[in-house]
């Protein structure tokens, strides 16, 4: 009841970079659910006791607080399927009568769309909002012209550089250029954790040609994408600084660099 949100914003690096960042927790409360066999992240430093006063889960069946999900158990509904906490006492009732879980949001009369959004479509037009603003001025004139105060600069992209993330382990330098395509592909920098040094995940390729990086694009935000070692991986435009050159005196190195 108390949750109102004045926006909805993303966060780059996710949640648990995040809280990595801030091992105190920061603004982030509660838990972070976890697709591993962590299967959640809490802040480090933070006492149990005030993650756990954070938290206002209960159970979907027996309404008790109960903060661990577990189960995989979800609501019931027709086009909705969310995960639902379940504590141990209701694990045998919620496994034999799934029908009886759902989820707050469809007891309130949420509907799912019934379409599947487009979300490359959807990331375009916001890219092309953001590219389309003026620049930053400060909040007395931007007022006076109508201009919102958090406005940014136009973005800049690089016309020969891709971003590329969730590349597995597996990767190397070789592979990258086979599957992009060797003639396109001059240069590639592992992206490392500066306290490890090991590879997270990330990295930057250069590329022949403008053309090279709108046709691996392309090949990005068609149905099948693009994998490595059966892995789809991320690819996106790379933003221009003035202060970055990465490219300069590169040393190439054919796999990812594993840290400390």
């Amino acid at each position: 009841e108390e949750f109102k949100p004045k926006g909805v914003f993303h966060c780059r690096g996710g949640i648990e970079r995040y809280v990595k960042t801030f091992p105190s927790g920061g603004y982030w409360k509660g838990k972070n659910y976890l697709f591993d066999k962590r299967m959640e992240q809490t802040p480090d430093i933070k006492a149990d006791s005030a993650v756990e006063k954070d938290i206002g889960a209960r159970c979907c069946l027996c309404k008790v607080k109960h903060t661990v999900y577990r189960g995989q158990f979800k609501c019931s509904r027709s086009l909705c399927g969310v995960p639902v906490i379940v504590c141990n006492a209701c694990t045998t009732a919620a496994t034999e009568k799934p029908e009886k879980l759902v989820c707050q949001l469809c007891k309130e009369g949420y509907r799912a769309p019934s379409q599947v959004p487009d979300l490359v479509a959807m990331k375009r037009k916001a890219e092309a909002i953001v590219q389309d603003e003026p620049l930053l001025l400060d909040p007395t004139t931007a007022a006076s012209l109508g201009q919102h105060p958090l406005a940014k600069k136009r973005k800049v992209y690089y016309k020969d550089r891709l971003f590329l993330r969730r590349v597995p382990l597996t990767a190397s330098f070789t592979k990258i250029k086979d599957l992009l395509g060797d003639d396109k592909v001059k240069e590639l920098i592992w992206l490392v954790d500066k306290e490890s040094g090991g590879f997270y995940g990330s990295c930057v390729v250069l590329t022949s040609s403008s053309s090279d990086v709108k046709q691996i694009l392309d090949r990005n935000s068609s149905k099948g994408g693009i994998k490595i070692d059966k892995k789809r991986i991320k690819v996106a435009e790379m933003f221009r600084k003035d202060d970055q050159d990465l490219f300069s005196d590169l040393v190439q190195k054919e796999y990812p660099p594993v840290g400390n």
